[in-house]
């Protein structure tokens, strides 16, 4: 944790500042302040002068003036920001929030998703988009086609997968710190700690989700391209380009996609290399923040658009199905994103307008690729995460728009730029000084702190109550009960009923040693008839061998002779209310 363990060189230098050391550099801090008419620049250097503000020359590396603190800062409420304790404090804080999320709060659906995949990468129980939307078939479960890295596999157990979650997020804290500094020259321990307290990871740790992961693997392709290669010959730019196709080749991995089109992120990255290098009348677009990120926007926007409304691109073919769904899940989406996850969730709102101020008039290689970075990917995930809810509300039949409430944690996705984010306003910062940053927010200090505060309360939430579901009380009853060999059926609505059913499943056949098969049916699927008759309906798992039925929160039957209660319980709020049931043949049960 060296890299995070930085000074705060702001914080110290405030102390030793001297106003005479203010006079006599307010030419070099600000370019504005020289250009004033009182400090006239004689005819013979105005050329120099340009050209040392102009962001070109400040590739390398600039000068920063210690800020000046004054006494009415100092003890205003928001003057923690400048505090060098407070910054470790909060770093400290943030990873215990991950430690003790890591090892209290419930898997994530998907994480037990991913637990019940046999060694062929097929889901034990069906796959969780059925053939029939409204019933499960164990018979139905496609291999991944070994494409799939898995961060939770079944050999590893719960343990081992919680402590793995851990240790990734805390190697991307440390990560996120250190490349930070790289653009900044400084004020480490302050990006890691937000990167530490921001309830996406916390939320993520939590239920072994892989988004601290696809997160690093971004934030080495920024480093290395926007850095690392930057400016230099052919022979780095082929590697930097390699490194990008290396590290998209294990995002794809993670999402279990063909890694193949991992080496079409690269060729892409290595053309905007040569364009950059031996195109110099391009340099408008690969020197241009501003322009290489609406163009880059643009094309993915497009691309992915008009994929999806061609029927192509597997979930994005919604949009010939149902364009107006999508369109308006589109709007939620932006909103949900842009606005939710990133500016308010990263806690950068507050610097956004000066930094748009100094973004328009950059002209700067490193800026531009970390640029079109966040654009590329913010369009592409804005854009499939309206899809995915459009799709889902289409496939389940569930209540619409309200399904985008019950999934809006999709935004999370967004989370994978918060580095690439970082490293350019600390790159700005570079370039411009004066402009109010991390390390220095300046007239921005009231609004930082107040941002802060306001995640802090999500970031308690996301660690110490993490995730819950009532579904643990009905596996444990099961758990206890069930005999090796035996099949039960959950009751669900068809939003997240088949990744509700794998939760059983990490509780009751984990490594598939009892040789216990779930069944999911909505409640509308005529499944009671199905159980009583025991007849085998197309496209669905068989009920015959059926002993155990689980009630979800809203669902109800009237019991054939046979059947008793043998549990039930009340879900919390946060997991929606109601009462649970569990009904079994057996004719006796083991009690908590």
């Amino acid at each position: 944790m060296e890299a995070i363990d930085d000074a705060d060189s702001s914080d110290e230098s405030a102390e030793k500042f001297t106003s005479e050391f203010a006079d006599s550099s307010a030419s070099n801090s600000a370019p504005e302040i020289a250009n004033s008419p009182s400090e006239k620049i004689p005819p013979e250097f105005a050329d120099s002068s340009a050209a040392t503000s102009a962001p070109e020359a400040a590739d390398s590396p600039s000068e920063k003036i210690p800020p000046k603190i004054s006494p009415e800062s100092a003890t205003a409420w928001w003057s923690f920001v400048d505090n060098k304790q407070f910054w470790k404090w909060l770093l400290i804080c943030g990873i215990l929030l991950n430690v003790f999320t890591a090892f209290s709060s419930e898997l994530g659906v998907d994480t037990h998703t991913r637990l019940a995949k046999d060694d062929d990468g097929s889901l034990v129980w069906g796959h969780t988009r059925p053939i029939d939307n409204l019933a499960s078939d164990p018979d139905y479960a496609p291999s991944d086609n070994g494409w799939t890295l898995s961060l939770a596999p079944s050999s590893l157990g719960e343990i081992g997968v919680r402590g793995l979650a851990l240790s990734l997020t805390l190697l991307l804290v440390g990560l996120g710190g250190f490349a930070y500094g790289m653009f900044s020259g400084g004020n480490s321990r302050r990006a890691a700690a937000l990167i530490a307290i921001y309830p996406t990871f916390i939320f993520s740790t939590g239920r072994a989700y892989s988004e601290p992961t696809i997160a690093m693997f971004v934030a080495v392709i920024v480093l290395i391209n926007a850095k690392l290669v930057a400016e230099k010959g052919i022979e780095y730019r082929i590697g930097g380009a390699f490194a990008s196709a290396v590290c998209m080749m294990g995002i794809m991995m993670l999402k279990g996609i063909n890694p193949i089109y991992g080496l079409f992120f690269g060729l892409a990255v290595l053309a905007f290399h040569l364009v950059d290098l031996y195109l110099p009348a391009l340099h408008s677009l690969t020197r241009n923040p501003l322009r290489g990120g609406l163009l880059i926007s643009t094309v993915v926007g497009i691309s992915m658009l008009a994929l999806g409304a061609s029927g192509g691109g597997a979930t994005l073919s919604v949009i010939s199905i149902n364009a107006p769904r999508f369109f308006f899940a589109l709007v939620v989406s932006i909103f949900n994103i842009v606005v939710i996850y990133t500016l308010f969730g990263m806690m950068i709102w507050p610097f956004v307008s000066s930094a748009w101020k100094r973004f328009v008039a950059t002209k700067n290689m490193p800026a531009t690729f970390i640029t079109i970075s966040i654009a590329g990917f913010t369009t592409a995930i804005t854009i499939y995460v309206a899809a995915l809810w459009t799709y889902e509300s289409i496939i389940w039949n569930a209540d619409w728009p309200w399904v985008m409430w019950t999934m809006g944690n999709n935004g999370r996705y967004i989370s994978l730029t918060m580095i690439p984010i970082l490293m350019l306003l600390g790159h700005l910062n570079h370039l411009y000084p004066d402009l109010p940053s991390l390390g220095n927010p300046g007239k921005k200090s009231a609004a930082f702190a107040l941002g802060i505060l306001l995640i802090i309360p999500l970031s308690l939430l996301a660690g110490i109550h993490g995730q819950t579901y009532w579904t643990d009380d009905a596996a444990k009853a099961l758990d206890r009960n069930m005999e090796d060999g035996e099949d039960f059926l959950f009751i669900h609505e068809g939003t997240l009923g088949m990744h509700y059913l794998y939760t059983f499943h990490t509780e009751i056949d984990l490594d598939n040693s009892r040789n216990v098969t779930g069944h999911w049916r909505a409640p509308d699927s005529g499944w009671q008839d199905e159980l009583m008759t025991g007849v085998k309906m197309e496209n669905r798992g068989n009920l015959s061998n059926v002993q155990w039925v689980i009630l979800a929160p809203g669902s109800s039957w009237v019991a054939p002779q046979g059947w008793g209660m043998a549990g039930n319980g009340q879900a919390d709020f946060l997991n929606g209310g109601g009462e649970w049931q569990v009904w079994t043949t057996h004719g006796q049960v083991i009690a908590e």
